[in-house]
């Protein structure tokens, strides 16, 4: 009776299969619904049983073969079942010999199955795949301290991969695939994550992970990771990904340069938390193909994922905001211009010039509202910067505002007293492009709490004591 290969797996989605391991050989007795051999497909195996009782007479898809379902696989001559054995009397040991030991430089372990699978594959990547690694470390200290008080149940592992999703938005071109000689940005994340099985290292794969809040991607990850090691895993939980995560925290690895999961543009690799000077250090290893995405994408959206590390409130959910930060002053007026402040440690003279009936003593408040300003979109440039992986060599700004003192003169009823425009001048040194640094000025637009505090109407309360 011929023996076909069972519908196991959608040849049409995932290709074909290879016989890994023949359990029975030629002229062995067979029962039904016993192991015949093994198919493994991508990283899936499956395990072909006999459909009869009998005897097999012919294999046809040896060891190594590539086969699809409906392909001959065996022939098996239907038989009754074979009666059980009759014991027969232990033999007698033989007399012992004792021979000098052969001396053996090396053992041999055959590359085949799984194994022979992933080496396959990461010979590929490595043969096509222009890849390159960048290396960032991220303060992971407030993230440590919420995952061992509010997030017990969640590994790093899931906590990061929901971070990583969120800087993925962001930069989608690290989302993608690369086939032939078009690239593929996908619209959902589909994480792959890196699983070290007795077998060797398989990607185990969340679908549509961009969807899910952070429970349900915890429970995605924790089941794809016991499906893959239990040797249970469908080719739909083991293809797919389009960027994986490789966490090598739980080691003593720092740095170390992940290899891409084909046909992927991206791998990140995770290791183990440093303590240095009272700082959770989490040290971030990015390989990308050169091909698809440049060293400056990948800084950048690796500085984005360091932010977003660095600042679990803004992305955990369920977490309160941090708590407001206050600032505060306490000045004496000294003259009809002239005002002494105390701002921490530091005394702060405000005068007006000699034209505005002062002494031209120190700036006036005006000059100080825009030093605040320049002193502000300073510091929010240079960090937006950093947490681009950008380099500022320097920068300058001016800044000029303009008003029309009628109405603090007292000599008109209407119009504004205050600056009716603020113009700035930035001279940027960098290597980054322009159009980056434009964004990185409109982003710093929106974070620049002085800017914000000109722009956005901010109330002003006067109590009088």
């Amino acid at each position: 009776m011929l023996i076909t290969v069972p519908n196991l797996w959608n040849y049409d989605r995932y290709g074909p299969g290879v016989i890994t391991e023949w359990y029975k050989k030629e002229g062995d007795l067979v029962k039904k619904k016993e192991p015949l051999c093994q198919i493994m497909v991508i990283k899936a195996t499956y395990i072909v049983e006999s459909p009869i009782d009998g005897k097999l007479t012919r294999i046809i898809a040896q060891k190594g073969t590539k086969v699809k379902p409906g392909d001959p696989l065996v022939e098996i001559e239907e038989v009754a079942a074979p009666p059980a054995p009759t014991p027969v009397p232990a033999p007698q040991p033989a007399p012992q010999v004792i021979t000098a030991p052969e001396v053996k430089e090396y053992s041999v372990i055959k590359i085949e199955g799984l194994r022979r699978v992933i080496a396959d594959r990461m010979t590929e990547s490595l043969r096509t795949a222009a890849q390159y690694t960048l290396h960032m470390d991220a303060d992971a200290t407030e993230l440590v301290e919420l995952r061992e008080s509010r997030f017990k149940d969640y590994s790093y592992t899931e906590l990061l991969s929901y971070i990583v999703i969120k800087a993925l938005k962001d930069y989608p071109s690290l989302n993608a695939h690369v086939v032939n000689d078009e690239m593929r940005i996908f619209n959902h994340v589909h994480l792959g994550i890196g699983i070290q099985t007795d077998n060797g290292l398989l990607v185990g794969v969340v679908k549509n992970a961009d969807t899910m809040d952070l429970d349900a991607l915890a429970k995605g990850i924790k089941r794809v990771i016991d499906d893959v090691r239990q040797g249970r895993a469908i080719p739909e939980e083991l293809t797919g990904s389009t960027f994986t995560i490789s966490n090598l925290g739980m080691t003593e690895v720092i740095y170390f340069t992940p290899i891409i999961n084909p046909p992927e543009v991206a791998i990140l690799g995770v290791g183990k938390i440093r303590d240095i000077n009272g700082k959770k250090l989490m040290p971030l290893s990015l390989t990308l193909d050169h091909r698809v995405i440049d060293g400056y994408v990948g800084a950048q959206f690796l500085g984005r994922l360091k932010e977003l590390i660095e600042k679990p409130h803004e992305v955990l959910p369920g977490l309160p905001p941090p708590p407001e930060v206050s600032f505060n002053l306490t000045a004496i007026s000294l003259s009809n211009t002239k005002i002494e402040a105390t701002i921490r440690n530091f005394r702060v003279m405000v005068d007006e010039p000699e034209d505005a009936g002062g002494t031209n003593a120190a700036p006036n408040p005006i000059e100080y509202l825009l030093l605040a300003l320049a002193g502000c979109m300073n510091v929010t440039i240079r960090k937006i910067a950093r947490e681009r992986g950008i380099k500022i060599d320097s920068m300058q700004l001016s800044i000029t505002g303009s008003l029309n003192p009628a109405k603090f003169e007292g000599t008109a009823k209407t119009g504004r007293a205050g600056l009716t425009r603020i113009n700035i001048e930035l001279s940027i040194s960098t290597t980054a492009p322009r159009d980056v640094i434009n964004d990185i000025i409109k982003e710093a637009e929106e974070r620049c709490p002085v800017h914000d505090t000109l722009t956005q109407g901010t109330q002003i309360k006067i109590t009088i004591k």
